[in-house]
């Protein structure tokens, strides 16, 4: 929506200049004065509009500096917030990973022990077994 804006208000300025400059040299045509005088109020009438029309140029010109210099900041700032985040998620998944790879290890061993157990009282209860027949 702001490009469309941004394209009307400079379709206005493009329309008020050359209406202005087409009023101002048919004013100049149509108004009953000798031909020196028409040509010196034309030159003139070029003149100031040459003039209005740098001084347009120029600003529009510092307005398109100052909005890419704004663009760039907010997208280095961005940017930078991306990185930040994608840094602080990284870690936090890294930490996790470390965790649950420590409680998987105890797990295993814990398992590994009951095993051992299960395996020496099955022994035992076995040589227990034998011993009596």
């Amino acid at each position: 929506m702001s490009e469309t804006v941004a394209t009307n208000k400079g379709g206005l300025l493009l329309g008020l200049v050359i209406g202005g400059a087409v009023g101002a040299v048919a004013s100049l045509l149509l108004a009953p004065k000798a031909g020196s005088e028409l040509r010196e109020d034309l030159s003139n009438t070029y003149r100031t509009l040459n003039d209005k029309t740098s001084k347009l140029a120029s600003t529009v010109g510092q307005k398109t500096q100052e909005i890419v210099s704004s663009v760039c900041e907010t997208t280095q700032d961005i940017a930078a917030a991306a990185s930040g985040t994608a840094k602080d998620i990284f870690s936090t998944v890294s930490e996790k990973s470390q965790e649950i790879g420590k409680q998987a290890s105890d797990v295993i061993d814990k398992v590994k022990e009951s095993k051992d157990m299960v395996a020496e009282s099955l022994q035992s209860a076995t040589s227990t077994n034998n011993n009596r027949h």
